[in-house]
């Protein structure tokens, strides 16, 4: 109100006699219209008033008022009976009554209310010819009244009794407010407040001497403060500070200490157990960084980089307990009291478009160890990653062709190895202080892929060609050093095939440093496929797709410099046919159609074979990835043919409605068969497995708010579920929603995997298809190991909002089959969430307190979440 006022006044004191419309020249130099039912001046008083539906207007703002009057002599300004002002840059107000001195532009106001508008014109907030219509226009971000307000700049006001709501809530009754007995506000920028105090509807739920608060989306302040609690590490407290570096750019940083969590530990030569710290956890003082850009259309990224120092004791990499002291070379109950130190993790996300067709994206992630990650969080589900996968790409796409480098990094955190630091074992523990080596694992450095899509070549024949160059080797030395066994083992040891258990023999080739056994040598690999194609109709029953193609690798061994190539033919050949029926409605069409379909993939065989591992030359081949495990190999590297066949129905209902065209219902029915052994061609004296291999069937469903999904493959030669997987989700876009996934799968297990079994004999990796082929292999149980077993998991969960601005969020994972490693008790419920939430009706924030029962931790208080959407700054960097 306080901004309008000046400008009436001086329109009111430049002019003695008025007509009910004229231009008005103003003391600024704009021109105004003042317009009126009445206008009257007295000239005893030097008073003027203009009655009834007054409106004065220049180019940038409008007054609207049943009564305007002006007071020369004191110089006092008074509107009454539904005062309207619009002004520049979205301002609005509204009030019954206003009185302003205007030699120190101080306003007293009666029902007085600003606005800051968005998503709305100013010539449309002109129109609006009552207060209740002008409140309701457009988006209201920004909401604030007072009993005093004196402007003291532009945009800048002092209020006493301030109350106001800083985001887009109704402009009627908004569902909380913050109020201050006073403040200096900056329209635009900020508020800084005296004895501010946060209601919900007229309850008062928060309260601080003094506060900064950012009124637009792009200002420096504090965040919400973000305390938790938690048996894994205690108190913690972390406080986030957003600084923008202008429209483009902004950095949040997060300073935080953990008080570290304690539990009982059986500790040698302890006749009880020991309170101590953790295995697991923190303690110490934490630094996170988090950069953020945006500076074109086409560019925009996010790098994260925090640093911890740790005061907990260090830890043995390979069991994640502390080091116990020696006393003659025998362990005591006390631990190393020697600190972690400084730890870090690093994360950049980056997508560009450089045009021409050529893009760049960069999805990375790092860690300073292998326990940083379960360190930091109990969530059952992040705590069982095994790696952390970066990648980064450079690409040109266009219709008709592909061309890429791109680079994949993998570390490897089942362990607790560091991986910027040696990994030597404390003195006080072995005064030799071995260095402990950690898993060199393999990294994509780089791959370089040309496609050509496949596109008329002769005809009604087409035709497509990739070709890829990959560097697959670690990042120190030329190979991997995983010993004996050329797996790597964290206790040392190999586990020679058919063992029944402990002892295993130690592994005296892992990590020592020189390549031979079956250590994994660096490898280069040149990949080319072409691939021909076409399509005909036999009549109006069947369309046939018949197809041939070549697969042709070669690799070099970086350390031995031995050279391998494999090669193999392709044909392929796909029958399909479709009845389908239209059902027409008034408004609405439906489409049945059921789609039968035989698929065909033969490989006679092939030349050459598969790169071997180590440094012995025997030909024991190992593949590195999904390329060189394209096809059935021999234990040798020679390929194996396979003649394999896969027959499906499908079927889809669909409806179309206008323009809009939906897929509610699909459903995929098939059988899997491998015709190999009937084949002479194929070599069928080497697979004499039944020629049934999965049944199979995939459905994909939608209703309006409920949609399901779910997939069961069937194993008719052993009798049993191979995969099944499922998920239901009912949502109805008001915050209330209902979800659930479900997942069974047969895995080689734990014992079979102690005793040297090979995980792609038995579980989901022999029944998995290879890349060039239709079906899976079998999973066969091998003479002196244990049968795969079953995994399970549900994960299940609900949001519901409740009045009153009331949520709840509940999540529960369930492990229907495990059981104690101890007691061999079954104990399912691995992890339940539950948040109870408050927010307004506008949802601009919501805030949600969150405890957690984990299967091993027992309950905690997890945190408190603010989510926070077009509030100020908060919005941006909360």
């Amino acid at each position: 109100m306080s901004f309008f006022v000046p400008l009436a006044a001086a329109l009111l004191v430049s002019t003695s006699q008025v007509p009910l419309a004229t231009p008005l020249a103003l003391p600024n130099g704009e021109t105004a219209q003042l317009a009126a039912d009445l206008v009257v001046y007295e000239a005893d008083t030097k008073v003027v008033t203009a009655r009834g539906n007054a409106v004065l207007r220049t180019e940038t703002m409008q007054l609207r008022a049943d009564e305007v009057t002006y007071d020369e002599v004191n110089q006092l300004v008074t509107a009454s009976g539904g005062v309207m002002f619009v002004g520049p840059s979205g301002l609005a107000a509204v009030a019954d009554t206003a009185k302003m001195d205007v030699r120190t532009y101080e306003a007293n106001l009666e029902g007085g209310l600003f606005m800051q508008k968005q998503g709305v014109t100013q010539e449309a907030l002109f129109t609006a010819k009552t207060p209740q219509e002008l409140r309701a226009m457009g988006e209201t971000p920004l909401l604030m009244s007072g009993s005093r307000i004196r402007r003291t700049g532009e945009n800048t006001f002092l209020v006493e009794d301030l109350a106001f709501t800083p985001c887009n809530c109704s402009p009627g009754e908004p569902g909380w407010r913050m109020e201050a007995s006073s403040a200096t506000v900056v329209l635009g920028e900020r508020a800084t407040m005296t004895l501010p105090v946060v209601y919900v509807k007229s309850v008062p739920v928060f309260a601080l001497p003094w506060l900064y608060m950012p009124l637009s989306q792009r200002r420096t302040g504090l965040l919400l403060p973000k305390p938790t609690f938690s048996s894994l590490n205690g108190f913690s407290l972390e406080q986030p500070l957003f600084i923008t570096l202008g429209q483009s750019y902004d950095v949040t940083l997060t300073p935080g200490y953990f008080s570290g969590g304690y539990e009982l530990h059986t500790v040698p030569g302890a006749t009880e157990q020991v309170r101590e710290p953790r295995y697991l956890g923190v303690k110490g003082p934490r630094l996170l960084t988090e950069f953020r850009y945006a500076p074109s259309e086409r560019t925009r990224g996010r790098a994260t980089l925090g640093f911890l120092y740790d005061l907990r004791p260090i830890r043995d990499p390979r069991s994640f307990m502390f080091y116990r002291r020696t006393e003659d070379g025998v362990a005591s109950p006390e631990f190393v009291d020697e600190r972690r130190g400084l730890r870090g993790e690093a994360s950049w996300q980056h997508t560009q478009d450089m045009g021409g067709g050529w893009h760049n994206r960069v999805d990375a992630s790092f860690v300073s160890d292998g326990n940083y990650t379960r360190d930091l969080t109990a969530d059952l589900i992040t705590r069982e990653f095994t790696y952390l996968r970066s990648t980064g790409t450079v690409f040109q796409r266009q219709d008709d062709l592909y061309a890429g480098l791109d680079v994949a990094l993998r570390q490897d955190i089942r362990w607790g190895y560091r991986f910027f630091q040696d990994n030597r074992i404390p003195a006080a523990t072995d005064p030799a202080r071995p260095d402990l080596k950690g898993p060199n694992t393999f990294q994509r450095l780089p791959a370089i892929t040309l496609a050509l899509p496949e596109r008329p070549v002769l005809g009604g024949i087409m035709g497509g060609l990739s070709v890829q160059y990959l560097r697959l080797a670690p990042l120190r030395g030329g190979y991997g050093d995983e010993g004996i066994d050329g797996i790597f083992r964290a206790d040392g040891f190999h586990v020679p095939f058919g063992s029944a258990g402990w002892p295993f023999p130690a592994d005296t080739t892992q990590s020592d440093g020189i390549f031979n056994s079956n250590d994994r040598e660096a490898r280069d690999r040149v990949d080319f496929f072409p691939r021909l194609s076409t399509s005909f109709g036999l009549g109006s029953l069947m369309r046939v797709s018949p197809s041939l193609g070549m697969r042709q690798d070669v690799w070099l061994g970086e350390v031995s410099g031995r050279t391998w190539q494999r090669g193999y033919p392709i044909a392929g050949l796909l029958l399909e046919s479709q009845v389908a029926r239209v059902f027409e409605g008034r408004e609405t069409s439906f489409r049945h159609a059921i789609t039968p379909s035989l698929e065909l993939r033969y490989v006679p065989g092939g030349w050459g074979r598969l790169p071997s591992a180590g440094a012995s030359g025997e030909n024991l081949a190992r593949p590195y990835d999904e390329v060189d495990a394209a096809v059935p190999f021999q234990s040798d590297g020679r390929t194996r043919g396979f003649l394999h066949a896969v027959l499906a129905v499908d079927q889809t209902l669909r409806f179309k409605r206008g323009n809009d065209i939906r897929e509610p219902l699909r459903l995929r029915i098939g059988q899997g068969f491998d015709l190999t052994r009937h084949v002479p061609a194929a070599g069928k004296v080497d697979d004499p497995g039944p020629v049934l291999r999965d049944t199979f069937a995939r459905l994909s469903a939608t209703a309006g708010i409920f949609t399901a999904a779910g997939t069961v493959r069937y194993d008719p030669n052993a009798g049993r579920i191979s995969g099944l997987s499922a998920e239901v989700n009912v949502d109805n876009g008001k915050g209330h929603a209902v979800y659930a996934r479900f997942d069974d799968l047969l895995w080689t297990g734990g014992d079979a995997l102690n005793r040297g079994a090979d995980p792609r004999s038995v579980g989901p990796d022999v029944l998995r298809r290879s890349l060039d082929t239709l079906v899976g292999g079998l999973s066969r149980v091998e003479p002196g190991f244990p049968p795969a077993e079953r995994a399970q998991a549900l994960i299940a969960g609900t949001r519901l909002k409740l009045g009153f601005g009331l949520g709840v969020r509940y999540e529960a994972i369930v492990q229907p089959l495990y059981q104690d490693p101890i007691t061999r008790e079954n104990r399912p419920l691995a992890q339940q969430t539950f948040g109870l939430s408050y927010g307004p009706a506008c949802d601009c924030w919501r805030v949600e307190g969150v405890v957690t029962s984990r299967r091993d931790l027992g309950l905690e208080f997890s945190g408190i979440n603010l989510i926070v959407a077009d509030f100020g700054s908060f919005g941006s960097g909360g």
